[in-house]
């Protein structure tokens, strides 16, 4: 399936927040304009953004009983991991969680250690789809297994959005300010202690760890990304008078 890269913009959504009228406490109001009443006020824009950047861990695991055999092999598979990796200009490579961990086996009434197991993994994201899944094939055919791959939204598309749902957000906020102010029979208005929230829905789309730890093929370029519902909202107190 192709995956669109454009953002939608969704529903904006207006609504005042009713029983929230009242004077202004003191005699002079916002900006040095006397008397009036305020009123609370939120409205919010949001779109639909398409994941654009999928994440993925692999990791290796060797288990014996020479815990510094085991911690050479685990070096030497990550070593030419991170070789293969630099192959791929576009993905991010980054060696994470490593952990090397006693062995038990309980063996007449009592815990006995029988080896070791060393564990290191490394993380691979990129927004350029065909070049991170290739590489992810390439990283189990050199014995790393696919524990956990994602999709989420890349930080640079959802600055992007956010910034235009903000916009979109303010606009609509005034809009319900000056119509509420209006209908209050007021002549003038001015925005007061406004705040900005944003919010992602439907976060990073994951493979479960014990799903994943039975994946032996390697992943297909051709991927179902999803999307994340992103939203704005801009509350705040208007004076109208």
């Amino acid at each position: 399936m192709r995956i669109r890269r454009d953002l939608t913009m969704g529903l904006i959504g207006l609504f005042l927040i009713g029983g929230l009228v009242s004077p202004v406490a003191a005699e002079v109001g916002p900006k040095g304009l006397d008397g009036g009443f305020t009123v609370q006020i939120s409205a919010w824009a949001e779109a639909d953004a398409v994941h654009d950047l999928l994440r993925a861990t692999l990791t290796v695991e060797r288990s014996g009983p020479d815990s510094a055999r085991l911690v050479e092999t685990v070096a030497w598979i990550m070593q030419r991991a991170v070789s293969e990796a630099e192959r791929y200009p576009e993905v991010q490579v980054k060696i994470t969680a490593y952990s090397t961990q006693p062995v038990f086996l309980w063996r007449d009434g009592k815990n006995e250690q029988i080896g070791w197991r060393v564990r290191q993994s490394l993380s691979v994201e990129s927004t350029v789809m065909a070049e991170v899944t290739e590489l992810v094939g390439r990283l189990q055919d050199l014995d790393l297994q696919l524990t956990t791959k994602g999709f989420t939204v890349s930080s640079a598309r959802r600055e992007a959005l956010q910034a235009s749902l903000t916009a979109a957000a303010i606009d609509a906020w005034r809009i319900r300010a000056e119509a509420a102010v209006k209908r209050l029979d007021g002549q003038v208005w001015r925005p007061h202690e406004l705040q900005i929230q944003d919010e992602q829905f439907h976060p990073i789309k994951s493979i479960p760890g014990a799903d994943a730890a039975r994946i032996t093929m390697p992943i297909s370029p051709v991927i179902e990304a999803g999307t994340s519902r992103v939203r704005v909202t801009v509350s705040g107190t208007v004076w109208g008078r």
